[in-house]
């Protein structure tokens, strides 16, 4: 499902789906369920965000906010990027933007680890890599201590595996990750045409 969406998000590279990009991350937030109360304070992060995006989506400005491109570039013309008084939808995508890479990174690395490898090690890792840029000492010192709980490889396929053979989720996980940074990629070369990387 997240491919799905995924794949139907980025099918016009000159127009990103909001709709379907939203669609791919609620699917995204029930693989956080899985994970347990670590990433229970991301899932909720998450949740809130796709609410407040939803919300523009459904509104009477809705027709501004169809595609990417046309939210940015709505929110950039009526100066409401940095506006105080309302939460931007630039800004509100580019925190779930940033945590995409996280995502792909972290389920492109689950799926090439042995049955009993660590997924903890590997979410330390990628949260390196990825989201550590972008927070405080303490809250990723925080984050890094919180995944030590997290299962080994074979205990989280189990869980999300249901009926299927986990080489089957695998190859799964592999096409999610590549489609997933497809999207990353084409956010991340619009907002950096648009200057708007360090939104606060």
């Amino acid at each position: 499902l997240v491919c799905e969406a995924f794949e139907k998000c980025k099918e016009n590279v000159a127009a990103l789906s909001l709709e379907n990009y939203l669609r791919g991350y609620m699917e995204l937030y029930r693989f956080f369920g899985f994970l347990g109360s670590v990433f229970s304070f991301v899932a909720s992060d998450v949740l809130s965000k796709i609410t407040i995006l939803e919300g523009y989506l459904n509104s009477e400005i809705g027709e501004h906010y169809m595609t990417i491109q046309a939210m940015i570039t709505y929110e950039n013309t009526n100066n409401l990027l940095r506006d105080p008084k309302r939460p931007s939808g630039a800004r509100t995508l580019l925190r779930l933007h940033r945590a995409l890479e996280f995502i792909a990174a972290f389920i492109g690395t689950i799926s090439t680890l042995d049955s009993d490898g660590k997924t903890s090690t590997a979410a330390q890792e990628c949260s390196n890599k990825t989201l550590a840029k972008f927070h405080p000492w303490l809250i990723q010192n925080a984050a890094l201590l919180a995944m030590y709980t997290l299962p080994r490889k074979q205990q989280l396929l189990e869980k999300i595996c249901d009926q299927q053979p986990p080489q089957d989720i695998c190859v799964l996980m592999k096409q999610l990750q590549e489609v997933a940074v497809a999207v990353y990629d084409v956010t991340q070369n619009l907002y950096e045409e648009y200057n708007i990387l360090d939104l606060p």
